[in-house]
């Protein structure tokens, strides 16, 4: 009689394989990096650092404008500025004990660059545009681009930087639209490492409907079925901000990680981040990640 053929014993692991991290000039880069190494290595997954910076690109016509000498110390100045901060990515990156380790430094647009090689990648980690920094709005511009646009889940890192640990205590917010599904999904390499899993559903009770129940319940099921035991609170929508309702259970529950959808509206000619995402991302304390 035939045996039958052997099962794999192995268990499929969910996990990231390649983290993208936004690097740049700024002083709260190093956390950032810090922070993504962190991330990069209890994954075992490959961390490629991406240079962009606000600089106006020297294209042929600027430079036929401009003296040679302006030209030539304006190349120079940029390439030391590129390498150094490869140098600091690159030390820190070994310091956290990575090995598949990767930089690019692609030109262009920087937000065009940052949704292509975002889309390579199966998580990207950015910073909080720090309103004290005069990159704040490029930083920002980085952020809508990337969220509304990649089609891969966002990781943003407070500027404060982060000491303990990312994703022990996870916060997940949770309410019937495809973003907030998606983010569930998008977390589950992080989710299924959490100690503890905390899903925040916020409603406006005279609007809950059954649908929005069962909605629910099916997303509680799904993270069971990846053996995440979530405890579950339901919260009526306050009269404060849903942004700050999060930020404050957040705090409560000592979460070190907040899980939620991204959601923009349209303004003129451009798709701009929602009022909520744009709150959490102004004000956070821990690391969010987003998915749109």
């Amino acid at each position: 009689m035939a045996r039958p053929p052997a099962r794999n014993s192995r268990e499929t692991i969910i996990t990231y394989k390649t983290l993208l991290v936004h690097v740049d000039d700024s002083e709260r880069c190093a956390q950032r990096v810090e922070a993504a190494s962190r991330v990069a290595g209890g994954l075992a997954a490959r961390l490629v650092g991406v240079y962009l910076v606000p600089t106006p690109a020297l294209t042929p016509s600027v430079s036929a404008l401009l003296p040679d000498s302006v030209v030539r110390q304006r190349l120079r100045d940029s390439g030391e500025m590129q390498q150094r901060a490869e140098a600091r990515f690159r030390e820190t990156a070994a310091g956290a004990g990575l090995v598949a380790v990767e930089w690019r430094a692609p030109a262009g647009d920087p937000t065009r660059a940052i949704v292509a090689h975002a889309r390579g990648a199966d998580l990207t980690i950015i910073g909080q545009p720090d309103p004290r920094e005069i990159t704040a709005a490029f930083a920002n511009d980085i952020a809508n681009a990337v969220v509304l646009e990649s089609g891969r889940p966002v990781l943003a890192i407070p500027y404060i930087g982060v000491n303990g640990p990312i994703g022990e205590i996870a916060l997940v917010a949770l309410d019937h639209s495809r973003q907030s599904a998606r983010a569930v999904a998008d977390a589950l390499p992080l989710l299924v490492r959490a100690r503890k899993v905390i899903v925040v559903a916020i409603t406006a009770a005279a609007e809950e409907t059954f649908g929005d129940t069962q909605a629910r319940a099916q997303v509680v099921a799904f993270l069971r079925g990846h053996g995440i035991a979530a405890e579950v609170r339901h919260l009526d929508l306050p009269n404060i901000g849903v942004g700050e309702l999060l930020l404050s259970q957040a705090a409560d529950c000592g979460a070190d990680l907040i899980v939620m959808g991204a959601y923009g509206h349209a303004r003129l000619q451009e798709f701009v981040l929602g009022g909520v995402t744009r709150t959490m991302l102004e004000a956070m304390t821990a690391p969010v990640l987003m998915s749109h």
